[in-house]
């Protein structure tokens, strides 16, 4: 599996905090947190967390970037609501989200965890700016970043295999290769499903708004 240079970066900071231990994992967890404030792409952070820890940073980072999501989500709206109101004032798709919100609730929120059209630090900052309750924000960040969290862990987790474990067999890499290239078609499948969905919502709100 071929690396880009973002997240060659992130797996050698990764690996300098050594196997998954009590350490490692508050620094992966401060990462994650910190994720959800600053603009760090989380596709990236979960496949290098998948390259340095495999599979059992999952435990890690779903509740820590659903902490970071709610940091994010706390200071949008009570500490710079009107800053960020004056920048989106002008963007149509980005109200629209934000009045489907308003009108559907969680349901906005689990369809862009699972499929965004706008990078999770803002997706959390614009929720902020809603009137979803806290608790209904979180509990749908943390529930539907599971797909794509273990997915992109996985997929970081057999390009470990693949370049670090010479001692693997061909067909057993070839089996973990054909596993992730199903899951990774089944989430797309339904992040495909779920783009079309919101932008059905969008479309509604809009018409709503000018109406």
């Amino acid at each position: 599996m071929e690396s880009f240079p973002p997240t060659e970066a992130l797996v050698e900071f990764l690996r300098r905090w050594g196997e998954l231990s009590p350490t490692s994992a508050a620094v992966l967890a401060l990462v994650f947190v910190a994720g959800g404030i600053m603009p760090v792409p989380r596709t990236l952070l979960t496949i290098a967390s998948g390259v340095v820890f495999g599979m059992s940073a999952v435990p890690i980072i779903l509740p820590s970037a659903t902490i970071g999501a709610m940091i994010g989500f706390l200071l949008a709206r009570y500490l710079f609501a009107e800053r960020l109101r004056r920048m989106i004032v002008h963007k149509p798709r980005l109200i629209a989200i934000m009045n489907a919100v308003d009108a559907e609730g969680w349901r906005i929120v689990a369809l862009t965890r699972i499929a965004s059209p706008v990078p999770s630090t803002a997706a959390n900052a614009l929720f902020g700016l809603t009137r979803i309750g806290l608790l209904s924000f979180s509990w749908a960040t943390f529930v539907f970043m599971i797909p794509q969290t273990l997915l992109y862990a996985y997929l970081g987790s057999v390009g470990k295999v693949a370049l670090v474990d010479q001692g693997e067999s061909g067909l057993h890499l070839g089996i973990m290769a054909a596993s992730a290239l199903a899951f990774l078609a089944v989430v797309l499948l339904i992040s495909r499903r779920m783009r079309a969905s919101l932008r059905d919502l969008e479309r509604r709100a809009s018409a709503g708004a000018v109406g």
